[in-house]
């Protein structure tokens, strides 16, 4: 095997590690996933760990006064206040921030996934969105039938009883306007079980992570490792499953869940209607720049703040003799991704720039923290999507062919995939061996302050975005390139089933 390749083969070397960690599960300890792909960013998108403070603390402004880690002293006792805004501005900019971040995180979350660049032994693309999620559910909600019965009193109000302990509305006073509005979001049980859900992801992760690095015998350390303490992993996911079931209310969310889709399956007027007023809940308006926006979130927010939900992943030469690749059906290199360094200048112009020559694989390094958080977005149902109760209104020659997806392999249509989580990493280190001199002297002639990247990883400079530019900080020295800070790598992708796929059984429509 050569000890030097070209960057795209070693960049996909690392991206078909983090599919087999992600994806392929063993099968006992760890189900394996058929039916999603992984869409990796062409370059990292930075993320700041306050940009999910409206999922920590809700819309509410909170006021941060001389709030200092590193002078801690002065972060508490009477302050000077001089010509500090006052106490309710801060308040009102603060909570102007949260509806932002808001939007930002909805706007990213929102598109559509491209599934025609899938390779089915790898289930990885590169991200290309196709459109925007809420769009076609809306379409979906607004020009479809369902099947027409209608339920009994009594099992309407069970119905409410039972949704009541899933979902909260709750009253929030209008930044703008001051009046109240009904915002809609998860109950408390929820929360708590989408935080657990979290951390029993971290500790599938984690023993994923070494048993695919020891399972091609290929990396020594790692195969002792798992010998030792494999047992003691397993232990740690089935202990992380068993607090998800009790203290985490797995058993009672997923039995209310499915109580709920019992009844839904008999009463699907009543559902559609529900359903349209989940969505008109969820809406909320930018009072910055007045569009409208559907609430979606991290389900459990808590990794912004501590390790919660993190796990270790690292890449060397053993990983690489490990044979981990994926290939893309539109590349025409030996990997999905056409990379070397890249040089992004302001306005969001990228200009590609390649990295001449090629990268030592026996010295290559890589380590990082990586999460996989869930998407929670409380104003869509996929139950409703691939239902067998709906259909597109057959008299509306526009839309009654129109197909949500086909389910094929890969799906088409208009919404084929849609993103169920985010795949973040913190805390990038990244050595190229003995080509590393070579790359940094490629980065430091780089003019214009821009921004370096291998393959998705985000290697530091500007990154240019909507609301304008963000300076990523990153060291690069002789020892070594460390990237501060949170990143997106890309999006855990579902495949949608045929939709819609209506009982051919039901002959009454409303």
């Amino acid at each position: 095997m050569a000890d030097t390749v070209e960057p795209e083969v070693l960049v996909n070397a690392v991206l078909g590690k983090v599919s087999d960690v992600l994806l392929n599960g063993d099968g006992e300890v760890l189900p394996k996933s058929d039916d999603h792909f992984l869409a990796f960013l062409n370059i990292g998108i930075p993320a700041h760990k306050d940009d999910f403070n409206y999922a920590l603390e809700g819309f509410g402004g909170v006021y941060r006064r001389n709030v200092d880690a590193n002078d801690l002293e002065k972060s508490t006792g009477p302050q000077e206040r001089g010509n500090e805004p006052s106490i309710d501005q801060q308040l009102a900019a603060d909570a102007l921030q949260k509806y932002m971040q808001a939007e930002s995180f909805h706007n990213l979350t929102n598109l559509i996934p491209d599934v025609s660049g899938i390779v089915e032994s790898g289930r990885i693309n590169n991200w290309n969105e196709e459109g925007r999620i809420s769009d076609v559910y809306a379409m979906a909600l607004q020009h479809s039938q369902v099947y027409d019965n209608e339920p009994d009193e009594a099992t309407t109000a069970k119905l409410e009883r039972w949704r009541s302990k899933l979902v909260t509305t709750r009253k929030e006073k209008d930044i703008i306007t001051d009046e109240e509005v009904e915002v809609t979001e998860e109950s408390a049980i929820v929360k708590r079980y989408n935080e657990k859900m979290l951390a029993y992801l971290a500790a599938a992760t984690e023993y994923n992570n070494l048993r695919i690095s020891a399972m091609a015998g290929k990396d020594q350390e790692a195969v002792h490792r798992m010998a030792i303490n494999g047992p003691l992993l397993q232990m740690k996911v089935r202990a992380a499953m068993n607090d998800w079931s009790s203290v985490g209310h797995k058993g009672d969310v997923d039995k209310l869940n499915a109580a709920i889709q019992s009844v839904e399956d008999r009463a699907f007027v009543l559902m559609k209607q529900r359903y349209k007023e989940d969505y008109v809940r969820s809406l909320l308006t930018n009072p910055n720049s007045g569009t409208n926006f559907l609430y979606s979130a991290p389900a459990s927010p808590s990794f912004a703040r501590d390790d919660a939900g993190w796990s270790e992943f690292y890449f060397n030469s053993s990983s690489y003799a490990s044979n981990h690749q994926w290939k893309s059906s539109t590349s025409s290199v030996a990997g999905g991704f056409h990379v070397g360094a890249f040089a992004a200048m302001g306005g969001g112009q990228v200009e590609k720039r390649r990295f001449e020559g090629k990268l030592d694989t026996k010295n290559f390094r890589m380590r990082f923290k990586m999460a996989r958080v869930p998407i929670s977005r409380p104003g869509i149902s996929l139950a409703y999507l691939l239902s067998g109760f709906w259909r597109f209104d057959q008299s509306n020659d526009i839309h009654k062919n129109t197909m949500i997806s086909t389910g094929g392999s890969p799906p088409e249509g208009l919404m084929p995939a849609i993103t169920t989580e985010c795949i973040l990493i913190k805390d990038l280190e990244l050595h190229f061996g003995e080509s590393h001199s070579q790359f940094l002297s490629q980065q430091q002639s780089i003019e214009g302050g821009g921004m370096v990247s291998y393959g998705p990883f985000h290697l530091g400079g500007r990154h240019a975005e909507t609301q304008g530019e963000e300076n990523v900080q990153a060291d690069w020295s002789d020892q070594g390139i460390r990237v501060r800070g949170i990143q997106y790598l890309g999006f855990n992708c579902f495949m949608l089933k045929k939709s819609p796929n209506p009982d051919p059984s039901i002959t009454q429509w409303i």
